[in-house]
């Protein structure tokens, strides 16, 4: 009888095991609307042959993503607007500068900067469409003709269909590609586009944390820690200072996510990370060897219906 006992409770323990794994996986809601509201801060530190350069900005917009009905061959789109966006920087030198969504052809302090502007009134001037199979995959994002026609140069790349999508399936590929319980980890390979074909290459290792209950809903958790960090330069410098090598670290990281498996999205993500390191410059064919010490945050959260 003993042995009986022992080999129920072991089926039982299996069952229990069996039953803790969750699938997590994004899905389109049809006929749906959601709103997000997005906080972005960026400081840099940067040091060049012994002089400090500090730069700073404030990003905070929201974002309107309406999905319509499913098509006969299962694909659903989504039509995503900014609804509003403020912005402050501030440049070596005592510059500072401002966007408001609600004024948007307010001019920048000097000439130089007019461009960031243009990029900021193309996009919430344009919405973009983005366009799912019905698996639930990315099968293209499209951007009205009208917006790539105003963009020059550099900033067409980051205003572009390219650059959508692929921040869009970077997102997605954080979730874990098997069925996990609490305690799994996994590893991701990330990039950071920081403009101008500037990029920050990351190893993220993340947890499954379990389900926790906030405002009402059950989500999942997840948390995350970058454990290596590089910078890559693509392509030529947009100015006259190049970088030639770096060695940068991550200093701090916390990344922690909720995910609503009902509806199949983040409905709350919050990421901050600093690298620091050393990085040689090249000017004028002279080599300076300098410091940085970037940090970034990114949050963002659902915004309920009747607080957009």
């Amino acid at each position: 009888m003993k042995h009986i006992q022992h080999i129920l409770s072991a089926l039982c323990v299996c069952a229990f095991t069996a039953s803790a794994q969750v699938t997590l996986e994004f899905k389109q809601t049809e006929k749906s609307t959601v709103t997000v509201q997005s906080d972005v801060n960026l400081k840099q530190t940067l040091q060049i042959a012994g002089q400090e350069i500090q730069t700073r900005s404030i990003q905070k917009f929201t974002t309107e993503s309406v999905t319509g009905d499913r098509e006969s061959d299962g694909t659903v789109s989504t039509r995503v607007t900014f609804k509003n966006w403020n912005g402050k920087w501030a440049f070596p030198g005592g510059i500072e500068m401002k966007f408001d969504s609600a004024v948007p052809d307010a001019k920048a302090p000097v000439e130089q900067l007019e461009p960031i502007l243009d990029l900021l009134r193309t996009m919430i001037k344009h919405p973009t469409t983005q366009v799912y199979s019905k698996e639930g995959s990315l099968n293209k994002v499209t951007i009205p003709e009208a917006a790539l026609n105003s963009l020059e140069g550099p900033l067409k790349n980051e205003f572009s269909a390219k650059q959508i999508s692929e921040g869009i399936k970077r997102e997605n590929a954080r979730l874990p590609n098997k069925a996990v319980s609490k305690g799994d980890t996994w590893v991701r390979k990330e990039v950071m586009p920081l403009g101008s074909g500037q990029v920050l290459n990351f190893r993220v290792d993340y947890t499954y944390e379990g389900t926790v209950k906030k405002n009402g809903r059950m989500l999942d958790r997840i948390t995350g820690k970058v454990t290596d960090a590089a910078y890559e330069m693509n392509g030529p410098a947009a100015g006259p200072l190049a970088v030639k090598d770096s060695d940068i670290k991550p200093a701090k990281s916390k990344i922690d996510l909720l995910f609503d498996r009902q509806l199949g999205r983040f409905v709350e993500t919050k990421n901050l990370i600093q690298v620091k390191g050393d990085m040689t410059f090249v000017a004028n064919g002279q080599e300076l060897p300098g410091k940085l010490d970037l940090t970034i945050e990114q949050n963002t959260t659902e915004l309920p219906p009747n607080k957009k």
